[in-house]
């Protein structure tokens, strides 16, 4: 048998943990917790109230590796987007079209700026479509958004890439 003909372990992307945080002046009752389905899969449910609009929407995303002293280190991925322009296609930033891909899917910010009131998030997941695969281990996805350059808030998920887990089912 050679190696081609092996089938490849598909990857997933487990959510363990996620951090939320906010600037009080800005936006409030921020709530998000992790949901776990199966062996392969969590989800994530997220609320928080923007108390001031939202017009110009920028995203920093880091991910960070866990490494053998259980230190995150920067892994590759440091890259800033401007939302706004990325939803109206004015800016074609890779990673910004990432994070505007989940966020639509998931989110209920699902239209152009400005962005105000009551945003929630339910049964989101990273999906390995949208992601590029990872060698297999524990990684930090950070999400900074700011507005004109002013704080809005921080998420942090903190995900597993692992091989998929295939249970035995009785019949």
């Amino acid at each position: 048998m050679r190696l081609q003909d092996l089938p490849a372990a598909e990857l997933v992307y487990k959510i363990g943990k996620i951090e939320c945080d906010g600037h009080p002046n800005r936006i409030t009752n921020i709530s998000c917790h992790v949901k776990a389905i199966d062996w392969n899969r969590a989800v994530v449910n997220m609320d928080c109230f923007l108390v001031v609009p939202v017009r110009n929407l920028a995203v920093r995303f880091q991910v960070f590796k866990k490494d053998y002293s259980n230190q995150y280190k920067t892994f590759l991925i440091d890259s800033s987007a401007n939302l706004c322009q990325v939803i109206e296609r004015r800016n074609y930033s890779t990673y910004g079209v990432i994070v505007w891909k989940l966020m639509k899917q998931f989110t209920t910010v699902n239209h152009s700026c400005p962005f105000s009131g009551q945003i929630s998030t339910r049964n989101g997941f990273m999906n390995t479509s949208l992601i590029p695969p990872f060698p297999q281990g524990f990684y930090l996805f950070s999400f900074s958004f700011t507005n004109n350059n002013k704080y809005v808030g921080t998420t942090k998920f903190y995900l597993e890439a692992m091989e998929k887990v295939k249970t035995k089912k009785r019949i």
